[in-house]
């Protein structure tokens, strides 16, 4: 009896451990990359053991199978690019083992992995959505709150200092405040109005603690992330009707703080001019004569048969994430099908860039090349590394799983379940990331990746459910 005792003891302390590394994710992601890594590590490692011990099947659907062989796919194809193209192999003379790109698309295979097992796990029903979400709107608030702390004092709770309109709070000199926010405050959002359907959550601290998260987001500085936030809350009105009062309320009291900030302050009217360009509308306009050199960085106007044009066209025409995009778009055309292998990017645009400069001293035409570390758009990234191979294997990912969304939804549409309120934040969150559209950090970083696989994870484990 006491032996029987002691094993169903280290079951349930197997499955617990398995939970605690699940559940604080949103904390592990305010500790930085490394915590995330060892924090996936460690989630994968026991989860296999749990698996095993309960004796558990991994789910191979066609969803499964489509990222098999698009991760198997860029790992070849990364190999055989770096092994062979010439200006590829000269720059990675000077790279460390761990940050060779064949490496680092082997490594790549744990997000994978990590989809199985959460896929495994939630179908299953070992894990929850709703400890997730709490443990969210606690490190969320947090983060808000030091966030506004550092904007009025000039330092958070850690000691670190604001840096212009970067108030990145427990993340250092980490420009991310604001994208954390954004990734994980609709599970907080969601955790509230499952709670307030219970009677437990008061209107005015619901819009109080929605209202927070946005002005935090607005203080951390980055623009697309504040947008794709805004865009987020914008579909959880048009689609959420119990929600629409709260989040409306949040929204104008959020608006009405933004554009107090955006005029007094110089900083923040600065960094967000490029948006709004300036609080005054007739301001959008300029004469094209006023259209400087400078100001679109070329030796000529944009287009001098036009008397008037929008700055933020300017912007787009001419910025340099516009030519960071056409680096991707030259670089594709030259190897459509397969692209040039993950981490690429930032090898050959160089080579590119010498040969764009070499052009423009002869033709005196725009520049149109920049170099970074990587593309700034996810389907740009896929282009120009995977080619139209990889990036066909990841829309028909995207596309077949949210149609299996939209068929879960219709199934289940007469069902009221915490389950299918507690997904919406999730196929939000899913819309905002895969937003075509959108400039965005790489698709394969540690941080970034590891979100989106634990989000994706569970739309594919809750959206392919059938009888166990």
């Amino acid at each position: 009896m006491l032996k029987l005792k002691t094993i169903e003891n280290q079951k349930f302390s197997g499955i617990k451990l398995v939970e605690v590394l699940f559940y604080t994710f949103p904390l592990w992601f305010i500790l930085g990359n490394l915590a995330v890594s060892i924090n996936t590590l460690l989630f994968i490692v026991f989860s296999l053991f749990l698996i095993k011990k309960k004796r558990l099947s991994f789910r191979f659907n066609n969803l499964n199978w489509i990222l098999i062989i698009f991760f198997s796919y860029f790992f070849i194809s990364t190999t055989i690019h770096f092994l062979n193209v010439e200006i590829l192999n000269v720059a990675l003379k000077d790279i460390s083992f761990e940050n060779n790109p064949i490496f680092k698309s082997f490594v790549l295979i744990r997000f994978l992995i990590l989809l199985i097992i959460l896929d495994t796990l939630f179908f299953n029903q070992i894990l929850n959505l709703k400890k997730l979400f709490l443990s969210s709107l606690i490190c969320t608030t947090f983060v808000s709150f030091d966030v506004i702390l550092q904007y009025a004092t000039g330092s958070d709770l850690f000691g670190f200092k604001s840096l212009y309109t970067w108030n990145s709070g427990p993340f250092g000199d980490e420009k991310i405040a604001t994208t954390y926010l954004k990734n994980f405050s609709f599970f907080s959002f969601f955790y509230m109005f499952d709670t307030y359907k219970n009677k437990n959550f008061s209107k005015p601290l619901f819009v109080f603690i929605i209202t927070l998260h946005l002005l935090a987001a607005l203080l951390g500085g980055n623009r697309m992330p504040l947008i794709l936030f805004l865009f987020g809350c914008g579909l959880v009105i048009l689609f959420i009707k119990n929600l629409r009062i709260v989040m409306s309320l949040s929204l104008i009291i959020f608006v009405s703080i933004f554009f107090l900030i955006f005029k007094y302050d110089k900083n923040y009217n600065h960094a967000y001019g490029v948006l709004f360009s300036d609080i005054n509308i007739t301001k959008l306009f300029k004469s094209n004569k006023d259209v400087t050199n400078k100001q679109i960085g070329e030796k000529k106007a944009v287009n001098e048969d036009i008397k008037e044009i929008p700055r933020s066209v300017i912007f787009l025409r001419h910025s340099g994430y516009n030519r960071i995009y056409h680096t991707a778009i030259t670089m594709w055309k030259e190897q459509p099908l397969t692209g040039f292998g993950l981490k690429s990017f930032r090898v050959k645009c160089w080579d590119m860039l010498a040969k764009d400069n070499a052009e423009r001293e002869i033709t005196q035409k725009p520049q149109y090349i920049a170099c970074a570390n990587h593309a700034h758009n996810y389907y740009f990234e896929f282009l120009s590394e995977a080619g139209i191979i990889g990036t066909s294997l990841m829309l028909l990912f995207f596309l077949i799983l949210l149609k299996d969304y939209f068929h879960y939804q219709k199934k289940n549409n007469q069902q009221k379940n915490t389950e299918k309120d507690l997904l919406i934040p999730i196929i939000i969150l899913f819309f905002l990331e895969i937003w075509p559209l959108k400039s965005s950090g790489s698709f394969f970083t540690t941080w970034g990746a590891t979100f989106f696989w634990l989000n994706t994870a569970v739309l594919v484990a809750v959206t392919t459910k059938k009888s166990p």
